[in-house]
């Protein structure tokens, strides 16, 4: 029971691995398209122009200094705030409408609203605020939290997808097969105790997993800087023991089976990427507690 332990151990450090750099590239290709942002505008553009063609209102709402002020710039180019907050909208919003003049003109205003949900939507919170200032505004930040919410699950299921190409990307290039990994952990004690070495020293040294916030947008050249400490660092310390790679691949004896057998490996191990780094770390810090605490004397 040890022995199979320390094995799926060194499995999900491995996996754990290649989930960072999954996880790395992931935001380097968010910086790079601005995948955030643009999820960002998509919420807005639902909340404030639904049923219409004419989007003057979600126009004016990223013309306010506020947003912005808000936006961030790589280049010359202008990117959409990945992260927008509920008083930040509601101020914004506000403004956009009214442009400049008091809340008495709110009914008014809104009226001339050009998209009809918005429109209904925002009178029904000022019936229900019973015209009070700061109990409508409240209402709008919900409103927009709600939103927000269901954004975040598109973002998520959108990434999810992506990752699970990256994570195939990764195990070709890195020929990181988790059948044969399994298998080389299982067939050569020497390795895995060098996996569980490296597996414990990285738990031990952690109190838990540093990920880039969804909410913020990472700059591109910090995104690459740490893609190329994980490659240089972390991924290199386990390829010379597992074998990792393509150097020392004999392709004259390669059949259709082992074709097969490492397609299904690959697959394998990008459906295992895609679960997240958080997730295997989590479950590496409960294994390695669970074998530390039965290696204890008694």
């Amino acid at each position: 029971m040890i022995g199979m332990l320390q094995v799926v151990i060194g499995l999900i450090f491995v996996l754990l691995l290649l989930s960072l750099l999954a996880t790395t590239m992931m935001e380097l290709v968010a910086s790079a398209f601005s995948l955030r942002g643009r999820n960002l505008e998509k919420a807005l553009r639902n909340m404030l122009a639904s049923t219409e063609v004419d989007d003057r209102l979600v126009a004016a709402f990223k013309e306010n200094a506020l947003y912005k002020q808000l936006s961030y710039k790589y280049g010359k180019k202008r990117y959409s705030p990945s992260y927008l907050s509920d008083r930040s909208f509601q101020s914004i919003l506000m403004e956009t409408i009214l442009n400049g003049e008091g809340f008495d003109r709110i009914e008014e205003k809104l009226e001339t609203l050009p998209d009809a949900d918005l429109k209904n939507v925002l009178k029904q919170f000022l019936r229900e605020s019973e015209h009070d200032v700061e109990a409508f505004k409240g209402k709008v930040r919900t409103w927009y939290n709600d939103v927000m919410d269901r954004a975040s699950g598109w973002y998520k299921r959108y990434t999810q997808k992506i990752l699970v190409g990256m994570g195939f990307f990764i195990a070709v290039v890195f020929n990181a097969d988790t059948l044969a990994i399994y298998e080389r952990l299982e067939s050569d004690p020497e390795t895995l105790q060098q996996v569980l070495t490296l597996a414990e020293d990285y738990v031990n040294g952690k109190d838990g997993l540093e990920i880039a916030p969804p909410q913020m947008s990472p700059e591109f050249d910090a995104s690459l800087n740490k893609l190329e400490e994980m490659i240089n660092d972390q991924i290199e310390s386990v390829k010379s023991p597992l074998g990792l790679g393509w150097k020392n691949v004999d392709w004259s004896e390669v059949t259709w089976y082992d074709v097969v057998l490492k397609l299904l490996g690959w697959t394998v191990t990008a459906l295992a990427v895609s679960l997240g780094a958080p997730f295997w770390f989590d479950l590496l810090r409960k294994l390695v507690n669970i074998r530390s605490s039965g290696n204890k004397p008694e």
